[in-house]
């Protein structure tokens, strides 16, 4: 009970759900934003080099684990 004796109301699983299904979509919209805003190839102000090579790997590495959990192919 808080302070002044009412009971905190009961989240449902639904709604619980819903809130986090709202931010996922916002973390992918997140990841869609960065992704974008990665170095381009051809950009003479930023060429590319082998980090961003081995940091774009390590995106579509933990991206595919993601689809595998999503889709059920992880088991």
């Amino acid at each position: 009970m808080n302070a002044n004796g009412n009971k905190k109301p009961k989240l449902t699983a639904e709604a619980a759900y819903e809130n986090a299904h709202l931010v996922a979509q916002d973390l992918v919209e997140r990841i869609r934003e960065l992704l974008f805003d990665l170095p381009a190839p051809g950009n003479d102000e930023h060429p590319i080099n082998w980090a961003d090579v081995g940091s774009v790997n390590e995106v579509n590495n933990r991206l595919s684990s993601i689809v595998a959990f999503l889709d059920g192919s992880d088991e």
